[in-house]
């Protein structure tokens, strides 16, 4: 049949030689999903890419991130992005808007235009706002951010 699998990270990541509640997240850090993606090269495995989660786990996730989505790209191994965004790195962070963190987001789109990433770019969950019906309102403002900052992309890239 074809399936992709996509394996998406422990959240958050907790760092190399950790554990929690005595069990090893490997998963739960870049070096740990490029030995899953070694372990069985097939193009059926690959990644449910949580941008949130991979920037957790860096230490200047802002300039680091881009390498990560290159790395993982340019071996196809991105079957879906969830995109967030967060304010700190390793440790130390906080889940945000798109528009509110360190990772410049149009840079990050940039990136996985450039590696021919084709599938979807979703939201992630999204921090806790007021009013009536604030978890929708929050979705619809992340997709409205995505649609146009992906129009953005394809109009700096003409």
């Amino acid at each position: 049949y074809k399936v992709q699998m996509a394996c998406h990270p422990s959240d958050p990541g907790i760092g190399v030689g950790k554990t929690y509640r005595g069990v090893a997240r490997p998963l739960g850090m870049v070096e740990g999903f490029k030995k899953l993606i070694d372990l069985y090269p097939s193009p059926y495995n690959g990644l449910n890419f949580c941008q949130g989660c991979m920037s957790e786990v860096l230490e200047n996730p802002a300039e680091e991130i881009f390498d990560v989505i290159r790395y993982f790209g340019e071996r196809k191994k991105i079957f879906n992005v969830h995109f967030r965004n967060i304010k700190g790195g390793m440790g130390n962070f906080v889940e945000v808007f798109p528009d509110e963190g360190d990772i410049n987001m149009i840079r990050a789109l940039q990136v996985y235009k450039e590696v021919g990433y084709e599938y979807m770019i979703m939201p992630d969950h999204v921090p806790g706002i007021g009013g009536p019906e604030a978890r929708k309102v929050a979705f619809a403002y992340t997709f409205g951010y995505i649609h146009a900052a992906l129009q953005a992309v394809e109009e700096l890239s003409r």
